[in-house]
């Protein structure tokens, strides 16, 4: 019982016992996301979104995931799952974890693998277990989000890995995120220009993490939420803090108590591999969430990290992919969008079967280019 037990003869035998699980469940309780019963409401900003699959290109056949950021060295750095990353296949060069360069520019792109993989510049770190879900270059270091796959997902332990060598090398933090129901589980750091430079005034000095509260047992995800970390401290769990709503004048609040955390985002179809990126030119954050499916994508925008969010675009068919199997992760490299903020390039990963349906991006790196259509000002023509 925890340590809970009462020496014989105690009369009170009864309260210690009930007390844990009392207690338990009632944290559980206060941890519970509020219900998710409306879809946030259309962006005031951007009215649709526009694929142009014409410019699909496919690599790394049997690699999945494909978390990205922009390195100091003006390179994409990035990260698969369980294949043999750029080069390879399910089979040829596979490593359970493995990470990689992408040069150039959206169109000839060259991709190289640089920890584990086919041909890769320095052997796996990861051979036979991890996953990275996020990824995040910070003053020349690139740091990552690690699933260390020791339990059935969702209820597994996160972990800090970084890396001082362009991903050559890797080492490990001390502690780790708690796992159970209720628990935070880190995803994806929001990223900002080249070595997260770019970054507003007002949230300077703080690297951003989306996460969600594990689920309870065949339960869905249906809230994205959202911690933060001062630069300096990032590799201290002690200075984390969650965002527990904002205060009657706008502001947000943090607290370091993650069962207090609230959502950011919250969507009743559910919402999964939350990721963020912020525009400088449209001055909004944008977020991709899959329901559940490949083709069940969901597109959100915001002022502000915390919100409020709102619909960019809804999918049930995305790409022609329906709604078996499940999508990944979507997200748009803030190097390859463009000055204006109107068009940019799309990284993302889907698996099942749904996957080798409609564009056929099923276990792969796929990368299209997309245009972000805005509304029209009032009185002028979009």
């Amino acid at each position: 019982m925890n340590g809970n037990r009462v020496p014989p003869g105690k009369r009170n035998w009864l309260w210690p016992r009930l007390a844990a699980p009392l207690i338990l469940l009632l944290r559980l309780g206060a941890a519970a996301e509020p219900p998710a019963e409306k879809l946030p409401g259309p962006s005031p900003i951007l009215q649709s979104v526009t694929w142009h699959w014409e410019t699909l290109q496919t690599a790394a056949p049997g690699s999945d995931l494909w978390p990205i950021t922009w390195g100091a060295d003006d390179h994409l750095y990035t990260a698969w799952g369980d294949g043999g990353g750029f080069g390879g296949t399910d089979s040829q060069g596979r490593v359970s974890l493995g990470f990689a360069r992408v040069e150039g520019g959206p169109i000839g792109f060259r991709g190289v693998n640089i920890n584990g993989g086919q041909d890769a510049e320095h052997p796996s770190s990861f051979p036979g277990k991890g996953k990275v879900s996020g990824l995040l270059s910070l003053g020349g270091r690139l740091y990552a989000n690690l699933n260390l796959q020791d339990g059935t997902w969702p209820d597994v332990h996160h972990q800090l890995a970084w890396s001082t060598n362009q991903g050559a090398t890797w080492q490990r933090a001390e502690w780790r995120f708690d796992k159970g129901p209720g628990a935070f589980q880190p995803a994806k750091f929001l990223n900002f220009g080249r070595d997260y430079t770019g970054v507003p005034d007002h949230l300077a000095g703080y690297v951003y993490l989306a996460g969600f509260r594990q689920p309870a047992t065949r339960a869905e995800v249906k809230g994205c939420l959202l911690a933060r970390v001062p630069v300096a401290r990032l590799l201290d769990r002690a200075a984390y803090e969650f965002f527990r709503g904002c205060d009657s004048a706008g502001r947000p609040q943090w607290d370091p108590a993650g069962e207090l955390a609230q959502p950011i985002l919250s969507d009743p179809r559910g919402l999964t591999s939350c990721s963020v990126v912020y525009s400088p030119a449209l001055r909004r954050y944008l977020a991709t969430g899959f329901h559940t499916g490949p083709g069940q994508l969901g597109i959100y925008d915001a002022p502000e990290p915390w919100g409020p969010w709102t619909i960019v675009a809804e999918y049930e068919d995305w790409g022609g992919m329906g709604t078996a199997g499940e999508g990944l992760s979507c997200e748009f490299p803030a190097k390859w969008m463009s000055a204006d903020g109107r068009e940019a390039w799309s990284i993302f990963s889907v698996y099942g079967d749904g996957g080798h349906l409609g564009i056929g991006a099923h276990d792969r790196f796929n990368l299209v280019r997309v245009t972000f259509n805005r509304k029209p000002a009032a009185g002028k023509p979009n």
